[in-house]
């Protein structure tokens, strides 16, 4: 794929305006910021939730997982990053992989912690969906 084509297609699929690398790299920032934030905040009322339920064991559990998914992320994006470091894209495409998988993790939080099978509402609004 030629640079202008590659640069046409991120432009149309593209979240952020900008029309230099470092725009753009700064208003992915930003968006992953807000990204962390809603896990975060997702992930403590899980949290709450179980030790609300005096679920210790489960609880555990979670904290377990939360850990290594953030070992995940964190190799999986930087694998993104290694793969493409001969480029300027690089930062944007390891920027874009840490966002959606953030989103997805946030997802899977409200949907296994904040959700009830019975109909009642779930503890916080459905989170956005993770980008594709």
């Amino acid at each position: 794929m030629t640079i202008v084509a590659l640069t046409l297609l991120l432009a149309a699929a593209a979240p952020c305006p900008g029309s230099t690398t470092r725009e753009v790299e700064q208003c992915l920032a930003e968006d992953l910021a807000r990204a962390d934030a809603e896990l975060n905040r997702y992930y403590a009322a899980a949290v709450r939730r179980l030790a609300d339920d005096r679920q210790a064991a489960t609880l555990a559990k979670l904290r377990a997982s939360e850990r290594a998914w953030i070992e995940h992320r964190n190799a999986e994006c930087n694998a993104v990053w290694e793969y493409w470091k001969g480029g300027t894209i690089r930062g944007t495409f390891s920027t874009e992989c840490r966002i959606r998988l953030t989103r997805a993790r946030t997802m899977a939080i409200w949907s296994n912690w904040l959700t009830y099978v019975d109909g009642t509402p779930p503890l916080l609004r459905k989170p956005h969906a993770p980008v594709q």
